[in-house]
């Protein structure tokens, strides 16, 4: 079973706005997935809409949660949490890996490039 947590990175504030300072507008935020030794992330930035003056927390004042339950409102967690399932799932058990061929020739042009150098200056 995976289990899921946020990270706030950082939140985006008008300085002033409607007589207010320090509005929260877009939270930067990622998510993860970890299974034992298995972690899959996602990032990305969500608009939380207009503030509303009734019920306004100071930045000072918001936590964590606050800003978690504002985006969790705003997002299908649902199917990044699939999403994320599915990242772990390819980790634990890879369908597609990307090999590389071993390569002596490079290495030997590289060789080549090395003693066609010289500190000589180039006079033209």
């Amino acid at each position: 079973m995976n289990n899921y947590t946020w990270r706030i990175n950082a939140v985006d504030c008008y300085t002033s706005k409607d007589g207010l300072e320090k509005v929260a507008y877009n939270v930067h935020w990622s998510y993860f997935a970890t299974n034992g030794e298995h972690t899959a992330s996602m990032i990305g930035v969500q608009s939380i809409g207009e503030h509303n003056p009734d019920n306004f927390v100071a930045f000072e004042d918001l936590t964590e949660d606050d800003v978690i339950s504002w985006i969790e409102a705003a997002m299908d967690v649902e199917q990044m949490q699939a999403n994320l399932d599915k990242q772990i799932e390819d980790l634990v058990a890879p369908k597609v890996v990307t090999l590389q061929l071993n390569k002596p020739v490079v290495e030997q042009a590289q060789e080549q490039v090395s003693e066609n150098m010289t500190d000589e200056p180039i006079v033209e």
